[in-house]
């Protein structure tokens, strides 16, 4: 697990480090997504959706949280952290097709516009309200975390569907980070 050193390193470097660990893991999760479908590619079957998950991004949300908990400035670093993430997930939306633009798929032709009104919907209410500081500041960053992994999905459904692109080519992710496969030791010569 290469890719999990510079997240627990960011883990106890405090809340300056946070931001730069959530970056780190938020493009390892894209790119975990997209080894998936370079193996799929434009989804054929409804079991090629199984690879639409919001957990990897959720996890790394909860990675920056728990970076600004040790830091010296804990709610400022969580609100920061709040900003970043709803302003990558309007880059997200910003870069998808609305529903009216996209044929419907004959697997699941309602998924799209679904995730998109889940994506784009707003809470009830205000799941933080009458919370003290370190508790508003704590739910403030987990619902943006929970929008953005909504967002994530989206596109991963939009891009399982064949209308939207790579997340370096649409602009919100700088380098999705391949992963390099595990050297395999030469075989020894008789």
């Amino acid at each position: 697990m290469r890719g999990a050193a510079p997240i627990a390193l960011a883990l106890f470097a405090g809340p300056a480090a946070a931001a730069e660990g959530f970056e780190t893991c938020f493009s390892q999760s894209i790119a975990h997504f997209e080894m998936g479908f370079a193996r799929t590619g434009v989804a054929e079957t409804i079991e090629d959706y199984a690879l639409v998950t919001r957990d990897r991004v959720h996890h790394c949300g909860s990675l920056a949280i728990a970076a600004c908990d040790r830091g010296q400035a804990p709610q400022a670093c969580q609100r920061a952290l709040a900003a970043d993430q709803r302003a990558l997930t309007a880059r997200v939306l910003a870069s998808l097709p609305a529903p009216v633009e996209v044929p419907a798929s004959g697997l699941l032709p309602g998924l799209y516009p679904q995730l998109w009104d889940v994506a784009h919907g707003i809470s009830a209410g205000d799941d933080c309200a009458g919370a003290d500081e370190p508790v508003s500041a704590w739910c403030d960053t987990h619902e943006a975390r929970l929008k953005l992994t909504e967002a994530v999905a989206l596109w991963q459904v939009a891009r399982l569907m064949g209308v939207a692109g790579a997340a370096v080519d649409l602009g919100w992710v700088s380098d999705a980070m391949p992963f390099q496969p595990v050297p395999r030791p030469e075989e020894e010569v008789s």
